[in-house]
């Protein structure tokens, strides 16, 4: 969680479009209907930010829309082969972005690209809240 928070504090809210604060219903809903766990630095930012625009790339989170909902999108894959541990958090760069939740370790889990035909991963980092810090960082 130490990487979140820095990213939290080194965020620039004036190149951000996030949704706004989701409940932590929502995300019980969310990991429910996908019958997974959330990383605690992905549920951090998705009380904190619901999802939406980080300064450039989309980071999906609970909207109720299609083109950037974890839950839609994730279950949309899936239907195509997206292994069940995988949790799509972005497409950038035309490259799915993952949590990789089958890999949980003390509460967190890897962020990982994709391939298109889902048969490889590899890992970018090690836990959500270093992936959004570094994103932010290098902003």
């Amino acid at each position: 969680m130490k990487y979140y928070k820095k990213a939290k504090e080194i965020m620039d809210m004036d190149v951000t479009e996030f949704i706004g604060s989701v409940s932590e219903r929502e995300i019980e809903n969310a990991m429910k209907s996908l019958s997974v766990i959330f990383p605690e630095s992905y549920k951090a930012f998705l009380i904190d930010f619901g999802g939406g625009d980080a300064g450039g790339e989309i980071i999906f989170g609970i909207t109720n829309n299609e083109e950037d909902d974890v839950v839609i999108t994730t279950q949309m894959e899936r239907s195509q082969g997206l292994p069940e541990n995988l949790v799509i958090i972005g497409f950038w760069n035309d490259t799915l972005i993952c949590l990789d939740t089958g890999k949980m370790n003390n509460e967190e889990c890897p962020v990982v690209e994709v391939n298109d035909d889902y048969s490889e991963t590899e890992m970018i980092v090690d836990t959500f809240g270093k992936f959004l810090y570094e994103y932010i960082d290098e902003e």
